[in-house]
């Protein structure tokens, strides 16, 4: 009998029950998505890490090494597990060309290697070791797609010519937020291309479980063993592997909210409109004796069975749309072992989702338990009014969250791909960026730089920086050691939190994880060794950097006799110069000079291309949300204000003046709401994206606004559609007959 009266229902309200089923579905498809989406990333991200037997801890170094201090140190530290020390050699990649696409144009260091002996192994795309001949190499997957390779096709170094037998994963750099990457040719090609590059060495640790990383980077660095480079750890390797495709599923994650908050209003209000409908029968039910719970337990069960379909619908959507969007994740990483941990996570994301619009259901339905039989049966005008006035704030608000929808993607891309995010990667805000890293002789090459830009008139300014490594100790008797970077930071700023950048030799300036680790803010002093006397610091400002790991420091003037780690030049020239000419000029010889915007492009380029597609998606979505909402609730109205239309009609008003009334209530709700989209979009969305940012090291995140898109394109698209949807929603008023209202009664 139930069954029969549900059936019965929705067939009587085809369309409000397709709507409310098309609103389940939506947010049941796009919460299964990220979930699917997360689960798959991490999943493949970790089997990647752990087939690969990643590195713990990695210290890069460049210059010589003394092989048998790292001995020393490795059998007398009880946390080290294994280690190992692996050669990179870097090439110059002006001498790298990939199918006749040369590398010149790459800010990423590129060089060659041979298989790990004890971990830290290159996986071909099966997640296997590959064994390489002569006369082969094996090229990252990640310049697969960007350079259109194949098998068979030839890689040349200078002279030298190898055949690409495959494609390899890189746990460590297999990301283009890494700065190098590694081509894994066999040992007899290594050693005979060995005199075109400068070699390098990372110094590698597999540590015990539950190690603290950073307790044993300190111990490393405190006995004085090789550092001419950066160091990395574990949770920061699998953290940049995640980030790029992170960013995207932050965007699906927060169009699935606000879907979701969307799709419990608009039921909440078809609901309301249904109850309203049926307001009389709920009346004569009871007035029959029927009890309130079997009146509430029937009108449940409907909704039971829409979202029943609705999930249904949802998860078999999610499963079509996931193949795309995980084909480069798996490109990258490899497919996830954890197949069936997806699945039932994907099936509790949609219990979740149904359930809390199930629960607001519920708790509309308990209304109708304190509705008496006289209320029921007879309409209060007064009520009518005031909820009329809440189905056009209802309009506001639907289209307020999808400008938010639209806007925060847009916000995001418009900021990562603004010249002016770098300054909250830790890197200066200047237009070139010039690297002395890759030679033994840093001072004497920097130098070298240094008298060359002194002398050349089409640079406007430039700053040198230089990164060194001294002691510090903390207030509570600890000590560790401190990467700092010393120099002018006033000329090129980077964002920061709080403070300013050091202006004199007494103080100093620490990274955003830097000052949370160490538990130092602005004011704060600690004492640090330089050329072998305690000097007293003050701290004078909090930057945000995500750079080495995210844990440096800025200072002035510090110790000529500590040794250099690496020496940064940043450079602006004169608006009438040719950057590529000059670039070419400066780079090569253990010099690397890149065009900071270039830098930006590449190496977030994967990001920025799937944060663009899901702001696409994003407001493609708004788009359609915004005129089926509006459509839908303008006829709803119309249709409940049926006998008032008719009244006006017969009263000698016309449908175009009937319509005014209505179109000017539609599209004044929806300027409000495109307003205060904007408006939190502003406030809210850069927050929320702020606090992502924030645990990868750039704190004090700003939005980058593209003011043309915000203030004109966007709300263009929200007000237009809305138009749209306004006006075919009160097309329904032409049908409406002026005779109407002399028929029955309200």
């Amino acid at each position: 009998m139930i069954r029969k009266l549900i059936w019965n229902d929705v067939k009587k309200n085809k369309l409000l029950s397709a709507v409310t089923t098309a609103f389940m579905a939506i947010s049941a498809m796009l919460t299964v998505l990220t979930v699917v989406l997360f689960t798959n990333l991490l999943g493949a991200i970790d089997d990647l890490m752990l087939q690969a037997k990643t590195p713990d801890f990695l210290q890069m170094h460049a210059g010589e090494m003394n092989r048998e201090n790292i001995i020393r140190f490795a059998e007398e530290d009880d946390r080290i597990r294994e280690w190992q020390i692996c050669l990179f050699l870097n090439l110059e990649n002006s001498a790298i060309s990939l199918n006749g696409h040369s590398l010149a144009d790459s800010t990423q260091d590129n060089g060659l290697c041979v298989q790990g002996e004890k971990f830290d192994y290159l996986l071909d795309m099966k997640n296997k070791m590959p064994q390489v001949m002569p006369g082969e190499v094996y090229v990252p997957v990640c310049y697969r797609l960007l350079y259109d390779l194949n098998v068979g096709d030839i890689m040349e170094i200078g002279t030298c010519k190898l055949t690409i037998a495959g494609f390899i994963r890189d746990s460590q750099m297999n990301s283009m937020m890494s700065s190098s990457k590694r081509f894994l040719v066999n040992e007899e090609d290594y050693e005979s291309i060995k005199g075109q590059g400068e070699e390098e060495y990372l110094i590698e640790f597999m540590l015990e479980e539950g190690a603290d990383f950073g307790a044993f980077g300190t111990a490393y660095a405190q006995e004085g063993l090789p550092a001419n480079g950066p160091t990395i750890t574990k949770p920061l390797i699998r953290m940049m592997n995640a980030l790029s495709d992170g960013m995207m599923i932050l965007v699906i994650f927060l169009v699935s909210i606000v879907v979701l908050l969307i799709s419990m209003l608009c039921i909440r209000f078809i609901l309301n409109i249904c109850m309203e409908k049926d307001k009389k029968e709920v009346g004569m039910l009871k007035a029959l004796g029927i009890g309130k719970r079997e009146i509430r337990q029937l009108y449940f069960s409907k909704y039971i069975f829409l979202s029943v379909c609705g999930a249904f619908l949802g998860l078999l959507t999610a499963y079509f749309l996931k193949n795309p969007l995980v084909r480069q994740m798996q490109e990258l990483y490899g497919v996830s072992k954890n197949g069936w941990q997806t699945g039932i996570l994907a099936v509790m994301a949609v219990l979740v989702a149904e359930g809390i619009m199930l629960l607001s259901i519920w708790c509309i339905l308990k209304k109708t338990e304190k509705l008496s039989v006289l209320e029921a049966l007879f309409t209060v005008q007064k009520e009518e009014k005031q909820k009329e006035r809440g189905q056009y704030l209802f309009i506001g608000f639907v289209v307020s969250a999808c400008t938010f929808l639209m806007l925060v993607p847009q916000n995001l891309y418009s900021t990562l791909s603004s010249n002016k995010f770098v300054t909250y990667m830790g890197i200066g805000d200047g237009e070139i960026r010039i690297d002395v890293r890759q030679t033994e002789d840093i001072r004497g090459t920097t130098q070298t730089v240094i008298a060359k830009l002194e002398n050349d008139v089409r640079v406007e300014k430039y700053a040198l920086l230089q990164t060194k490594s001294y002691p510090v100790f903390l207030s509570d008797g600890t000590s560790c050691n401190l990467t700092v970077e010393e120099g002018n930071h006033t000329i090129f700023p980077v964002s920061y939190v709080k403070g300013r950048a050091p202006e004199d030799e007494t103080e100093l300036s620490l990274s955003s994880l830097n000052a949370e680790e160490l538990g130092l803010s602005v004011g704060d002093s600690l004492k640090m060794l330089v050329g072998g006397r305690k000097v007293t610091y003050t701290i004078c400002g909090i930057y945000s950097d995500i750079t080495n790991g995210g844990k440096t420091a800025k200072a002035g003037i510090g110790d000529n006799k500590t040794p250099v780690m690496w020496s940064i030049v940043y450079v602006s020239l004169k608006p009438s110069v040719s950057r590529e000419q000059w670039l070419d000029e400066y780079d090569g010889s253990g010099v690397k000079a890149v065009d900071i915007a270039d830098y930006v492009a590449e190496t977030y380029g994967q990001t920025l291309q799937e944060i663009k597609l899901a702001s696409k998606v994003s407001a493609g979505t708004s788009v359609v949300i915004i005129f089926a909402v509006i459509t839908l609730f303008l006829r709803l109205i119309v249709e409940k204000n049926r006998y008032s239309v008719s009244l006006y009609k017969a009263l000698g008003f016309t449908n175009a003046r009937i319509q005014k009334i209505y179109m000017v209530k539609g599209l004044l709700s929806a300027v409000a709401g495109v307003t205060a989209g904007m408006f939190f979009g502003e406030i809210l969305g850069e927050g929320l994206c702020g606090m992502i940012i924030k645990s990868f090291g750039a704190d004090g995140f700003r939005f980058v606004t593209d003011w043309e898109k915000v203030l004109f394109l966007i709300p263009a698209i929200c007000l237009i559609t809305a138009g749209i949807a306004v006006w075919t929603g009160i097309l329904e008023i032409k049908k409406v007959k002026a005779f109407e209202c002399c028929m029955r009664k309200e």
